[in-house]
């Protein structure tokens, strides 16, 4: 589920949004530890359930993924990282040993990979589709046959996966069996393939039908029943972001934490 309508970031002008995420992403990526990056996904992870009204389950449940991927990186840095020929062995397993850059450099991507995923997550999980592009269009200018072009493709998203649940159970009512293993997941990918793409073009069909009868594209520009502005609020909330990470960096530099890849 998303944020309530009335949570305090739902109520922010999308692009503002997009700016502040942008903006924390880009500082994560000149710092070179892993306590920076960990911080700032704590302090998503609040501002996301007390801002957005996000659950701590709803945040972090579709993040376990990456939480899986650290592990692939630890073991990369483990085996390729160039700094541990120098390093002292912290643990050794055989002829692997963990030495501290390989556990440094691991956790810094780790806990970045988080913080970029917490940050689009809570992103997507405050902002409604339509006033997203809305804002694109009035705020960045962007060409509302490019915007709504890409509305219509991420509605068909949900309309795929219904599509898919329904071929699914009607193949079952049919008796179909849907067996383990790679073949199988071969062949009841192409039994679901068929149906889905008559589906999505089918739909496709009425969708640019509609926009045909609505002159849509016939015009430089449209009208709008609902237009997205940029309030006092909007710019005092990048602006706290701005101070709230640079808070993070700063107090993290000072206990000599906090390093940078540049410099």
């Amino acid at each position: 589920m998303g944020a309530p309508a009335t949570a305090y970031l739902q109520r922010r002008n999308p692009c503002i949004k997009l700016l502040a995420v942008v903006l924390a992403a880009l500082t994560l990526t000149f710092i070179y530890d892993p306590a920076t990056p960990a911080a700032i996904f704590c302090v998503t992870l609040v501002a996301g359930r007390l801002l957005g009204g996000i659950g701590w389950r709803a945040q972090l449940k579709p993040l376990w993924i990456f939480f899986f991927a650290g592990v692939a990186i630890l073991l990369a840095n483990i085996f390729f990282n160039k700094e541990n020929a120098l390093s002292p062995a912290l643990v050794s397993l055989g002829s692997v040993k963990v030495t501290g850059p390989a556990l440094w450099a691991a956790g810094t991507l780790w806990f970045r990979l988080l913080a970029f995923a917490l940050l689009s997550l809570v992103f997507v999980r405050t902002t409604e589709p339509l006033q997203f592009i809305l804002s694109l269009v009035h705020q960045l200018h962007m060409n509302y046959r490019v915007a709504y072009g890409t509305m219509v493709g991420y509605r068909m998203l949900p309309l795929l996966q219904t599509d898919y649940r329904t071929i699914r159970a009607a193949q079952r009512v049919r008796g179909m069996r849907e067996a383990t293993g790679l073949l199988h997941l071969w062949y009841r990918t192409r039994r679901y393939a068929l149906p889905l793409l008559a589906g999505a073009v089918r739909k496709a069909g009425r969708v640019a039908l509609a926009m045909d009868a609505r002159a849509f594209g016939a015009f430089p520009e449209r009208t709008y029943r609902e237009r997205m502005t940029v309030r006092r609020a909007d710019w005092l909330f990048v602006g706290a972001v701005i101070l709230i990470v640079s808070a993070v960096v700063v107090a993290l530099w000072c206990a000599g934490v906090t390093r940078f890849t540049i410099g």
